[in-house]
């Protein structure tokens, strides 16, 4: 892993020494940490290491993770930004950082040195609404952590989001930090339009480049006097490979190399959406249950990067080699944004924009913020784009931001095509673009189909994939894609990839087996329902703990797709595990000629008395997966619907837990938050 801060000097660039606290004379130093599924607490974090940074504080971003808890003892100040995913969970990046936290070796006080606050980001749909954040605190505190600013929480149901209750708290985090550990004395805070030097960037191989003490170019990049001409392999690389993506291993740390055997569509031609089975075979034995997903890294497409690079005037550059340097000694150790990565030799900005930036994303409000640094006002079309990026970057604007980035599905690249009278400096793109982050997908297989049917010890793992193709009705020239599903649907059968496995959030045991399930999962979402059930198979057979031909006895699986003909999943699988091991399925097509329409939650309502058998008389457990839309508040509405008949003794409700009247409806409600709590009520949507 790549380090800065491996000598004591002071910054050559600005000349910062290190901050120190009033009292004590030691750095003033802030370690932000956050545990993040889609990037929105990753954002946060950045946002509040921005901010610690103008307040002069020696500042380090991380993944939980990513630490020891041992670390957390050094800096003057902890900030957490947490997400809550699924029902309950911490994300994946911050798993090994709470199970450790939890950890009874730990004695109450050990803590106590530790002054921090904390973020959390939630989605008050859930019944366990930032509970993850709230957990993480009250640990936090029951160990001796101070808490010097209260926490914030942000809300995904609020109208402008979680960005509502962010800017909220981060105000308040800035006066505290102010007030309690105040800048030394002829030390002065740094204005907001001030350029943040980043603690990496790049520079041409065996120089540092640094001559710009405010490491901001004069010049467009690639015009810079240190590069001369042009790189013809650079101007005609997208006709020389084709528009495909490289086959080229993305040397991803922390992954495994997996064989691609087939890459299906499974939906018929004339279907709408191209979905896809891809086989993908490992020689490593991975260990892996029901919910868990793979985790693929995307590429961008030639075309798209030879784009950007002209927009950059970025030619000359493209193909040279580069080196990735610290830009001062720290304080605190920071880790390169790329250590994720076993970095190629030579390193080029072409190979970072085809594997490592995400020039094909949506961006974020942090990504307008950078931008305006690159700004000048040298006439009057530079001024009026710098000043609709300071509506673009301003949190009070949030509906300014959706309207011309969310809503149309406007991606970075085509950005920039607006903003033409701005550079970004090559030796900046790491912290001015997002990096390319995986993208998870449910994994499909399980029991015995973890082992391809052969016989041979490899590692099978299918997915069922969706390809993301939607029309965007404001930019009608331009196709909108998926980053990751246009770059699956160019995977071709013996490609080989690095692929990363990480447990999702079913926690299926074989005990389970004890108790029917019901299983509600339209389209792509039958996916984790298929490992589910074939490993309810396996275990029932292995461990003998269901009768023969009577594995999937009382389980029932509700899938809902739009037609019988062109989209029914692993239809012959279902109609076999009928037949052999009892598996009920029932289906609700939305677009089949022949049958109404009708979706899963008006199936759940028509086999009411089955689903008050499997869930109240036979405490079963229910498991939603499938698209994080209106689908899940659907099903809720509908299970809430058929339980109501149920009266609320039966339910095990007492008075205490009703609420607004001891009717049926809140009955249960009541008894779906306690199966939530109790995990029996499992929901994986995306």
């Amino acid at each position: 892993m790549e380090r800065a801060g491996q000598d004591d000097g002071a910054s050559a660039q600005n000349g910062r020494k290190h901050e120190t606290t009033p009292k004590t004379g030691k750095p003033r130093t802030a370690l932000v940490l956050y545990g993040s599924e889609t990037g929105n607490a990753q954002d946060v974090a950045e946002e509040v290491g921005r901010m610690a940074e103008r307040l002069r504080f020696d500042t380090t971003v991380l993944d939980m993770d990513s630490v020891q808890l041992r670390d957390m003892l050094k800096p003057t100040v902890v900030v957490f930004a947490l997400s809550t995913t699924g029902q309950g969970d911490v994300p994946q990046n911050a798993r090994k950082f709470w199970k450790t936290l939890l950890s009874g070796a730990l004695k109450a006080g050990v803590m106590r040195r530790i002054r921090f606050s904390s973020f959390g980001i939630g989605d008050s749909s859930y019944a366990r609404y930032n509970i993850a954040h709230r957990m993480l605190c009250g640990r936090l505190q029951q160990l001796g952590a101070q808490l010097f600013c209260e926490r914030g929480e942000g809300n995904e149901q609020h109208p402008e989001g979680h960005s509502a209750g962010f800017r909220e708290w981060i105000v308040a985090l800035r006066e505290m930090l102010i007030e309690s550990f105040p800048c030394p004395e002829g030390t002065e805070l740094l204005v907001d339009d001030e350029f943040l030097e980043p603690k990496w960037k790049l520079a041409l191989s065996g120089q540092e480049d640094m001559s710009q003490s405010n490491g901001l170019s004069e010049h467009p990049p690639g015009m810079n006097g240190a590069i001369n001409g042009s790189s013809a392999h650079a101007q005609k690389m997208a006709e020389m490979v084709g528009d495909v993506p490289s086959h080229d291993l993305n040397p991803i740390k922390d992954a495994h190399t997996a064989r691609l055997v087939a890459n299906d569509r499974v939906t018929t031609h004339d279907h709408f959406q191209d979905v896809r089975l891809l086989d993908f075979r490992f020689a490593d034995d991975i260990s892996y249950g029901p919910g868990a997903v793979a985790v693929i890294y995307p590429k961008n497409f030639p075309s798209d990067v030879q784009g950007f690079i002209e927009l950059m005037s970025w030619q000359a550059v493209a193909d040279k080699p580069l080196d990735l340097v610290p830009t001062s000694s720290q304080s605190t150790t920071n880790p390169s944004p790329l250590r994720h990565i076993t970095l190629p030799h030579p390193l080029t900005l072409r190979w970072l924009l085809e594997n490592a930036l995400d020039i094909m994303s949506i961006p974020r409000r942090s990504f307008f913020a950078n931008l305006i640094h690159f700004t000048d006002s040298s006439n009057a079309d530079a001024e009026y784009q710098k000043e609709r990026l300071v509506e673009l970057a301003n949190p009070e604007l949030i509906d300014e931001l959706w309207d011309y980035t969310t809503r149309p599905k406007r991606t970075i690249l085509e950005v920039m095509t607006d903003f033409t009278a701005i550079w970004i400096p090559w030796q900046y793109c790491l912290t001015t673009l997002p990096l390319m982050k995986g993208r998870q997908f449910s994994i499909a297989s399980g029991g015995q189909l973890r082992h391809p049917l052969d016989g041979s010890q490899e590692t099978r793992v299918q997915l069922l994939v969706a390809i993301a193709d939607p029309p965007s009705p404001i930019i009608k020239y331009r196709r909108r894609y998926g980053v990751c599903t246009r770059y699956i649907a160019t995977l071709q059968a013996g490609q080989d990839l690095r692929i990363g496995i990480q447990p999702g959030y079913l926690d299926a045991r074989p005990s389970d087996l004890d108790v029917p399930i019901l299983m509600i999962a339209p389209g792509t979402g039958v996916a984790p329902m298929r490992s589910l059930i074939w490993q309810r198979v396996l275990w029932a057979h292995e461990l003998g703990l269901r009768a023969p031909g009577k594995a999937l006895e009382g389980d029932v699986l509700f899938f809902g797709s739009r037609n019988a003909e062109a989209d029914f999943f692993f239809v012959d699988e279902w109609e076999e595990l009928q037949k052999s091991e009892g598996l009920t399925v029932l289906t609700a097509f939305s677009r089949d000629k022949e049958k109404p329409r009708q979706y899963v939650q008006d199936v759940l309502r028509k086999n009411a008395e089955m689903v008050r058998r499997i869930v109240v008389r036979e405490k079963g457990k229910i498991y939603l997966c499938g698209s994080s839309g209106n689908m899940p508040k659907a099903v809720r509405e509908a299970l809430v619907d058929v339980l109501s008949e149920v009266d609320g003794v039966h339910l095990g409700i007492g008075d205490k837990e009703l609420k607004d009247g001891q009717d049926g409806r809140t009955a249960a409600e009541a008894y779906l938050e306690r199966m939530e709590r109790a995990g029996r009520w499992k929901q994986e949507t995306w």
